[in-house]
């Protein structure tokens, strides 16, 4: 899997092909937009989707740390779709992986789905209500500029449409602007809205594979380019 490495606030990041974005300086992964339970209340109103989500997910999850090294694991709001009842199988799914990762760090800025969540003890997570300073970044759910720091983010399941002909994909992105970068979702299940790039973003597409930067203006494929730096 190939991933593509950026600097921001004189930091290098690395997105990768999983969703996922890893501070190396950190030894820190971040994720957004987990959704977990999803399936389940989408099925409780009749919808039959796949129970066995959560698990798919939480393999790429654990893939990622095993690949990344990182000993500390963000999750940039929306871990959780809707509060769960005690007793979801989904919950005691998550338990089990969380037992299994015991040693690892996980911080929870709290996301618009996770403010009813009175986390389970055994999750073992320390959640943030709004943003967590983790200079020279705010972590936080939904993007914004801060004064304090470059954001990162999630919330808005960005992506892009890339177009050949009359050939068109969709793609999810790490969207870059002058306020930071937001994270694709993590969820398989999450869906995407459009992103409205300005002049000067930058867009990161994912790919089975590996993550490439792509025009903002025409949807076309860039030439890959040294990683670059955003000075604060």
């Amino acid at each position: 899997m190939a991933s593509l490495a950026v600097t921001l606030a004189n930091e290098q990041l690395i997105l990768r092909a999983d969703c996922s974005l890893f501070w190396p300086t950190r030894s820190t992964l971040f994720v957004a937009d987990l959704h977990f339970g999803k399936a389940s209340v989408f099925q409780q109103h009749g919808m039959a989707l796949p129970a066995g989500t959560i698990g798919t997910d939480l393999e790429r999850l654990t893939a990622a740390l095993v690949d990344t090294g990182a000993r500390r694991l963000v999750v940039l709001g929306d871990l959780v779709h809707a509060p769960p009842a005690p007793d979801a199988p989904w919950l005691a799914e998550l338990a089990l992986w969380r037992n299994q990762h015991s040693d690892l760090v996980i911080d929870v800025v709290r996301g618009n789905h996770d403010r009813m969540l009175n986390t389970p003890r055994e999750l073992g997570v320390d959640t943030f209500e709004a943003c967590l300073i983790d200079p020279p970044f705010v972590l936080c759910h939904e993007p914004a500029p801060f004064e304090r720091g470059v954001c990162l983010a999630g919330h808005l399941h960005p992506v892009v449409r890339l177009r050949d002909g009359s050939e068109s994909l969709r793609l999810p992105v790490f969207w870059q602007s002058s306020a930071g970068i937001v994270l694709p979702a993590f969820s398989s299940l999450a869906g995407g809205a459009l992103v409205a790039p300005g002049p000067v973003d930058r867009l990161y597409a994912v790919a089975p594979d590996c993550v490439v930067e792509v025009s903002a203006q025409s949807g076309q494929r860039r030439r890959q380019k040294a990683p670059h730096r955003i000075d604060r």
